[in-house]
């Protein structure tokens, strides 16, 4: 690692500060990284620095307020100005799922918190989804914000960014999805929504929930029972049980036949 010189350049079109081992190390696998910034006096990061030196990544040392000053929150010792996460095409996704092969896709419809849609492609990833269709306006992109809360699963998770989610809905199901909702008066308790093999599961924004063209998109909605005085569940953590009951679903499915 160079002396101490703190950050020299400019974020390159593009490009931002990302901050947190995990976020930072995962886009240093990709090659994503142009430039290391490490706090002084931080621990546990001899790996990070190592990898730099051998990619001819510049890397130098700061003061932990710099360091979380880039990235705009506590960094746990390091930031990278890196390249942005490349979104998939969603054509080009569906055609690389066999017709024949079950799969999971997430959908999000205008979820503004890039931290709930962090936690969303984490658990997305965790689960095996098949990718993450997100709007490409008046929602949260593929921030740093988005991707510190991933912890590194944006990375390894096809992120396909669209235009109209209901043209997306449209060509999922052409392609043999059933598309799923959300919806605090989904007419079907999620425990007997029977997800079919070649899902699309979809989340609605914060407060609002899932616009009314959406909803008419969907094939079912799907509704989990608040029994206790909270009357919502956050977007993050009711798309975390749905999916995990897709997973239950079509496991005993798969186990039936």
């Amino acid at each position: 690692m160079t002396p101490r010189g703190g950050p020299a350049n400019p974020v390159a079109a593009g490009a931002y500060w990302l901050g947190g081992r995990q976020a930072v190390q995962a886009a240093m696998g990709r090659g994503r990284v142009r430039r290391l910034v490490v706090a002084e006096g931080a621990t546990g990061l001899d790996a990070l620095c190592v990898a730099a030196s051998a990619a001819g990544i510049p890397a130098v040392r700061a003061s932990r307020a710099e360091v979380d000053r880039l990235a705009g929150t506590d960094a746990q010792g390091c930031v990278a100005m890196v390249d942005p996460i490349l979104p998939v095409d969603l054509e080009t996704r569906l055609a690389q799922l066999p017709g024949e092969r079950g799969a999971l896709l997430v959908a999000c419809d205008h979820v503004q918190d890039p931290h709930n849609l962090g936690a969303i492609a984490r658990t997305a990833e965790a689960v095996g989804a098949a990718g993450l269709i997100i709007p490409a306006h008046r929602a949260a992109g593929l921030s740093a914000g988005a991707e510190r809360a991933a912890a590194g699963a944006l990375q390894s998770l096809p992120c396909i960014v669209v235009h109209n989610l209901t043209w997306a809905l449209d060509r999922c199901r052409n392609a043999g999805f059933w598309t799923y909702g959300a919806a605090l008066d989904g007419a079907v308790d999620f425990t007997q929504a029977g997800f079919a093999a070649r899902t699309v599961l979809v989340v609605g924004a914060e407060g609002r929930g899932l616009s009314p063209l959406v909803r008419r998109h969907c094939d079912a909605l799907v509704r989990l029972p608040m029994r206790g005085t909270v009357q919502s569940l956050n977007a993050a953590v009711a798309a975390g049980i749905l999916m995990y009951e897709w997973v239950r679903h079509t496991a005993v499915a798969g186990r039936a036949h």
